[in-house]
């Protein structure tokens, strides 16, 4: 008996050096486009309004970014959209610049649930905010530092009852005296699902080897 305990005790052990001790693991960006390269034209992609669009004009890495320069008055921005299921939870993150100080409004991630298909029917929000109102990102705003990348991340957002869609929204929330920019964007379920499974591996494998020692 006291054999089958130290089998059991190792065979643990390594599957949480797998799941909690592999560095390299990385969580699947969900974001078609996360860095805005495709310039609008894959399956899929950013859809702009107002205003937005790819731009040349600033880049953390590769080529092109996302420009929200939020017309006077209004507010311009991109946005993606995936289905989801209440109790599924998620984290935008990524990188925002302002090349010249805004004197006005401010720049934001936002990630939203809807209770219909495709961004369709009500505007659920998340468990963490009330219905029709989106999970904001750290904000940038006109004391936010210019000419640098600035770190943004929504925290993790969770799917309501009756959710079926999720939006997430680069947005230019009336900005005066510069466009906000927007790249490296990260779309991430927490936890993710291959993560699940292989938890699941390793609460089957104690026993596993349970059965084998006592067969």
């Amino acid at each position: 008996m006291k054999k089958t305990k130290l089998t059991i005790g190792s065979a643990a052990c390594a599957v949480a050096v797998l799941i909690l001790g592999n560095s390299t693991i990385q969580a699947q960006n969900l974001l078609v486009d996360p860095g805005f390269e495709s310039n609008g034209t894959a399956v899929g992609d950013w859809i702009t309004f107002n205003g937005a669009a790819f731009s040349t004009a600033q880049a953390r890495t590769g080529t092109f970014s996302m420009a929200d320069p939020g017309p006077a008055g209004n507010y311009s921005g991109s946005f993606e959209t995936f289905a989801s299921a209440p109790g599924l939870k998620y984290d935008l993150t990524g990188y925002g610049f302002i090349p010249t100080a805004l004197t006005g409004g401010d720049g934001q991630l936002q990630i939203t649930f809807w209770s219909g298909l495709n961004g369709s029917g009500a505007n659920l929000g998340t468990v963490a905010t009330s219905p029709g109102n989106a999970q904001l990102s750290n904000l940038i705003t006109p004391s936010s530092p210019t000419g640098q990348w600035i770190f943004l991340d929504t925290g993790i957002a969770q799917a309501p009852a009756g959710a079926q869609s999720l939006q997430v929204f680069t947005l230019g929330a009336q900005p005066v005296g510069s466009a906000v920019y927007f790249d490296d964007l990260s779309l991430t379920q927490v936890p993710e699902p291959s993560v699940l499974a292989l938890m699941g591996m390793g609460l089957g494998i104690p026993f596993y080897f349970l059965r084998r020692r006592n067969g």
